[in-house]
């Protein structure tokens, strides 16, 4: 990937000009074979394409449904149902707090990029 990856709700991704670096995370709802799935979260669903090719796809079993998970990829479209092809997949049902936490780290990491919060160390 050229660019590291932006943190997005799905909401926010929607009208996005593409292709962007995305970093989704999101519970399988639906999978298409081991390909294609469909991920969502708190704010809305999105289209996961090339799941077969991406990075961390160890074990096809990892691509159920109710699977927490973790989506870096670009963006190809974003009106509608937005869709993203993978590059990366990484399977975090075994630490549910990150579903919990993801929705305050991305707004959190919103808030640094457009320099209106500067975390003290």
């Amino acid at each position: 990937m050229a660019s590291c990856p932006r943190k997005f709700l799905i909401k926010e991704l929607i009208n996005v000009p593409p292709p962007v670096n995305v970093w989704l995370q999101g519970t399988i709802e639906q999978t298409v074979g081991t390909n294609i799935l469909i991920i969502s979260d708190k704010t809305g669903r999105a289209k996961i394409t090339k799941c077969d090719t991406a990075d961390g796809v160890i074990d096809k079993s990892s691509l159920r449904i109710g699977t927490y998970c973790c989506i870096i990829g670009t963006s190809i479209r974003t009106k509608g149902l937005p869709e993203v092809h993978a590059s990366k997949f990484i399977d975090l049902t075994s630490q549910p707090e990150m579903k919990n936490a993801w929705e305050l780290e991305v707004k959190e990491a919103n808030l640094v990029l457009g320099g209106n919060y500067k975390p003290s160390l």
